[in-house]
C-alpha cells in the first residue's frame, strides 16, 4: 500500500539541504544534495511511521478492532494557498 506525505526542503546557507514532513512531527533531517535529503526523508518518515504503529499495537487484545481508515485532503487547494 502507498501512502502520499507532503514534505518541505529548504536550501541552507551553506549548499545543503534541510527537510521535513508536514503530517509528522519529528520526521526531520538534512542531506549535502538535494536527492540526499529527499532519500534521508524517505528512511526517516519510515521508520516514525514504523515505530509509531509498534507503540500503538502494544496494548491490542481480543477486544480491539482494527480497521484502515481513509480520508480526502485537497491537495491542490492546500499548495495554492501556500503559493498566494
Amino acid at each position: 500500500m502507498k501512502q502520499c506525505y507532503h514534505t518541505i526542503i529548504k536550501p541552507d546557507l551553506h549548499g545543503s539541504f534541510v527537510g521535513w514532513v508536514e503530517e509528522i512531527p519529528g520526521a526531520l533531517t538534512h542531506g549535502r544534495s538535494l536527492d540526499e535529503c529527499r532519500e534521508r526523508l524517505r528512511a526517516a518518515l519510515q521508520l516514525m511511521l514504523e515505530t509509531h504503529r509498534d507503540e500503538a499495537r502494544q496494548g491490542l487484545d481480543t477486544s480491539c478492532i482494527q480497521e484502515a481508515i481513509e480520508i480526502e485532503v485537497p491537495e491542490q487547494q492546500q499548495f495554492a494557498s501556500q503559493m498566494a
